[in-house]
């Protein structure tokens, strides 16, 4: 079977399903079917939610309900494309919310980033430093910016199972921004000190800016 509802919820008050844990759910399922490590490539949402994700792991698999999303993990350099469902029905199950893992944030007057991060070394407690560490940044930039959303990362080589950093430094360095649809879009390069670090990618955020 290729399509598969993930195990995913409301993280304290949340309302809505963090991308971090979707993609680390679907992570799980890929690596799984895999013989040889796993790495994540890119990842798209066109959409949020509060109700239960599904995930089509095949190309082949009939639509699911309605995409809010895509990804592609690589293994062996094969690509594999997944799509993300919105379950109907009633909202996901609230689940416990986890401590802040980043701190001592520093932006500059042209948006550029830097945090100190410690997590637990896993590819999911990595993801959710990046997604804390850039929306933080995002909000320093006035109380009318609101609405602030992970929707995607680019030319990325994180791998499923290796140990990442369990210390060290995010840096962001803005590159591309501009309103589409009344809402700003950004797109940003983050970078990692640390042993093990992965690679350098770029992180897509969508938020609003009120009058």
């Amino acid at each position: 079977m290729t399509v598969h509802t993930l195990d995913v919820g409301l993280r304290g008050t949340r309302d809505y399903i963090q991308g971090s844990q979707i993609l680390s759910r679907t992570g799980e399922l890929v690596q799984a079917a895999s013989d040889v490590p796993v790495v994540l490539v890119s990842a798209k949402f066109t959409q949020i939610t509060e109700q239960l994700v599904r995930v089509a792991l095949d190309p082949a698999d009939e639509d699911a309900g309605n995409e809010i999303g895509r990804a592609q993990y690589e293994a062996d350099g094969e690509r594999q494309t997944v799509r993300f469902f919105e379950v109907a029905g009633p909202a996901a199950a609230r689940i416990d919310d986890v401590a802040k893992i980043t701190s001592g944030l520093e932006v500059d007057a042209e948006h550029n980033a830097t945090c100190s991060f410690a997590i637990a070394g896993s590819f999911e407690s990595y993801l959710v430093a990046v997604i804390e560490f850039v929306k933080a940044a995002h909000a320093t930039r006035g109380a009318e910016v609101v609405d602030i959303w992970f929707t995607a990362l680019m030319g990325a080589r994180l791998p499923l199972t290796a140990t990442y950093p369990a210390a060290g430094t995010l840096r962001l360095t803005p590159k591309i921004e501009r309103i589409v649809d009344g809402r700003l879009q950004t797109l940003g390069l983050v970078e990692t000190e640390g042993p093990g670090a992965p690679l350098p990618f770029q992180i897509c955020f969508s938020c609003m800016v009120r009058a």
